[in-house]
């Protein structure tokens, strides 16, 4: 099978729109797999907003081949069964004022495994069954990922349909995502938590949370609690400390974050992930006057950690260096931290991220020649011994 193309939500928005801009004139289409929750629908949805195409929406786990093709009634004239044309399908004509129909296949592949041979039909021919699309009708699926994510799926190896598809692994970033949630009038205390702690967005591994569980934490907050500002959360969390939020935003990020997101909201912590990946200068003071405490120091370096290790995984696939600089600010929180939590994570540094020989190039970037020199007496025998069998 052919193996999907890595992409953020920026390079998926502009893959589809340069799609839309074809007026479907190209001989494939597309189709994006990932984690349940990261914003793969809502993407193609804005997009055929952006661009003013009529957006159609196909759930096909619960659709079977007779539905793709319609209704058979008799014609009694002809002697002969005709298909009434099916709602959910495009109409025959593109609805005025828009300049296309964007036709999505949600959950292609759990559909029953008849429907793929409808799926040809429609990507090749631009026909449902007997009944011709319109002209100007891109087509664009999406599915999860099976066992990488839990989810059941139906496999539909077949080389001829995957040769009609350009096939997308959608992994979002927080950089992405915020830009999205700032545009489209996300709570601010979401936006506001996600860039300190970007690391929090989704976590691939257990799957929440993810961008769909922040997207419904926001209309939780505005809706149904009347909630519209992160000083209002603040003042509300104060006012109401057992209200019914916090089990709500519980069951949409998991216990964990979720307490974490709140606390947040009415007792800061003390440093956060993006201060250690920016090299807050004065957060760095107060960790070496040992005034972080420790929850809040192992908080965000395992923030840190993790940011590191995806930068990494995505500059092997690219082929870019890693920033150094912000690996070297990294290095420095944990180089001051306890003696246990510094070795800890520097390990986890090498161990997670394979950042081996990146180590002493990135110590070169701090500017402060005090901390630089420290940081490299302080690691020096844990870098050397490869570097001598190198």
């Amino acid at each position: 099978m052919k193996q999907p193309i890595e992409v953020t939500i920026r390079d998926l928005a502009d893959i589809l729109e340069k799609y839309l801009d074809a007026d479907s004139r190209l001989n494939y289409a597309i189709k994006i797999v990932g984690h349940p929750g990261i914003g793969k629908s809502e993407i193609v949805r804005q997009t055929a907003l952006k661009k003013n195409y009529y957006f159609i929406d196909t759930r096909l786990a619960f659709k079977e081949n007779i539905d793709l093709g319609g209704y058979p009634v008799p014609d009694h004239a002809d002697q002969r069964m005709i298909y009434y044309r099916p709602k959910f399908i495009p109409p025959k004509e593109i609805p005025e004022g828009y300049n296309g129909i964007l036709w999505f296949l949600d959950e292609a592949n759990r559909a029953h495994p008849t429907v793929i041979q409808t799926l040809f039909q429609i990507i090749t021919e631009k026909r449902c069954g007997e009944h011709d699309l319109p002209e100007k009708t891109a087509i664009v699926l999406s599915g999860n990922l099976g066992e990488m994510d839990r989810t059941t799926v139906t496999e539909f190896d077949d080389a001829a349909l995957d040769g009609r598809l350009a096939i997308f692994h959608l992994k979002p970033n927080a950089r992405d995502w915020i830009r999205w949630a700032d545009q489209e009038k996300i709570h601010s205390a979401v936006i506001s938590y996600i860039s300190l702690f970007p690391d929090k967005l989704w976590d691939e591994q257990n799957i929440n949370p993810n961008p769909r569980g922040w997207h419904q934490v926001s209309q939780a907050l505005r809706i149904s609690y009347k909630v519209n500002s992160a000083k209002e959360l603040s003042r509300y969390l104060t006012d109401y400390p057992d209200s019914s939020l916090k089990k709500v935003i519980y069951s949409l990020l998991g216990i964990e974050v979720g307490r974490d997101f709140l606390l947040q909201s009415t007792t800061p912590r003390e440093l956060t992930t993006s201060e250690i990946l920016d090299g807050n200068p004065e957060r760095l003071e107060k960790l070496k006057k040992n005034l972080i405490p420790a929850e809040d120091l192992l908080w965000a370096l395992s923030g840190a950690i993790t940011h590191l290790r995806e930068q990494s995984a995505d500059a092997q696939e690219s082929g870019r260096s890693i920033d150094l600089c912000m690996l070297g600010n990294v290095l420095q929180f944990i180089g001051y931290s306890r003696a246990d939590i510094s070795m800890s994570f520097f390990y986890l540094l090498l161990r997670d991220c394979g950042l081996f020989t990146s180590i002493p190039p990135a110590l070169v970037t701090i500017k402060d020649k005090v901390d630089s020199d420290y940081l490299f007496i302080k690691f020096e025998d844990l870098i050397r011994p490869e570097e001598g069998g190198g």
